[in-house]
């Protein structure tokens, strides 16, 4: 598997995108043909990221924004890389008096929740931000120099879902600055991440074998493939953005972790504006 998704890595962008949709094809024109495919489910075969299980999946991720950050019908939050919606479909039951803003590098994404949820409830947006990322695009504007379109302490609580898990340090580092400057005063977020304690040789399922100050890599030639953090490099990080680790709750990526027992794949990391 880890030879696959690594071959699957090497592949240009456009060619990684059509692949998906090629390969779910037969499973979206039957689901197509027999109505199987909820109305607010895009098809498998344009979800570029994660699993295809959309709708569990987002509803998933909803329980733990409210086990962990305690999210509310009233709260304005933000989704950083909201890509085709999986979060916010789950999100439209939820936030009914409040806000919910969104932004991605994948413009076909974007797309297909303006037309499929930002007509039905007008406080939800989305944002096309063309940000470069080696899995997804070629664009020029780096995500270490980007400014979030969003004012000063807009948001109650933002979130993150596989995001800082595709980025390199100083990207991450640049996200988690804009994150504490468009928190308002108490404000959280979540985010997930792949972390690792130096001291062990074994930590998990994923492949992390290029070592580097403070974190690992996936693949050194696709490098948003994916990212290995240390807790000390995340702690200090957080410190340097004006935020505060104040929980991790390990993934079942881990080989010491139960599935059954766990809130997502990645670790949860929640962040406290200071």
């Amino acid at each position: 598997m880890s030879a696959l998704r690594s071959y699957y890595y090497k592949l240009p962008p456009g060619l990684r995108l059509l692949g998906r949709k090629i390969y779910y094809f037969p499973i979206d024109l039957y689901d197509g043909l027999t109505g199987k495919r909820s109305k607010n489910e895009p098809k498998k075969g344009d979800i570029y990221v994660g699993g295809s299980d959309f709708i569990p999946h987002g509803i998933r991720q909803v329980n733990a924004l409210k086990k962990y950050i305690g999210l509310q019908n009233t709260d304005h939050v933000l989704d950083v890389g909201c890509g085709i919606g999986r979060t916010a479909v789950a999100l439209t039951g939820i936030i009914d008096k409040g806000t919910y803003d969104g932004f991605d590098a994948v413009e076909k994404g974007i797309n297909w929740c303006n037309k499929n949820i930002g007509l039905k409830h007008p406080n939800f947006k989305f944002k096309f931000t063309p940000i470069y990322n080696d899995l997804y695009n070629t664009f020029s504007q780096k995500a270490e120099n980007f400014t979030f379109p969003y004012n000063d302490a807009r948001f109650d609580k933002a979130f993150l879902f596989s995001v800082f898990t595709h980025m390199q340090i100083p990207e991450i580092k640049r996200y988690l600055s804009e994150i504490s400057r468009v928190l308002n005063s108490g404000g959280q977020c979540l985010a997930t991440f792949f972390l690792y304690d130096e001291s062990k040789t074994e930590y998990g399922t994923m492949p992390f074998p290029h070592q580097y100050d403070g974190y690992r890599l996936m693949d050194d030639k696709v490098t948003a493939a994916n990212i290995a953090v240390s807790i000390p490099l995340l702690n200090q990080m957080a410190a340097e953005a004006g935020l505060k680790v104040t929980a991790i709750k390990e993934g079942f990526w881990r080989t010491d972790v139960e599935k059954e027992g766990a809130d997502e794949f990645q670790d949860i990391v929640v962040f406290n504006k200071i």
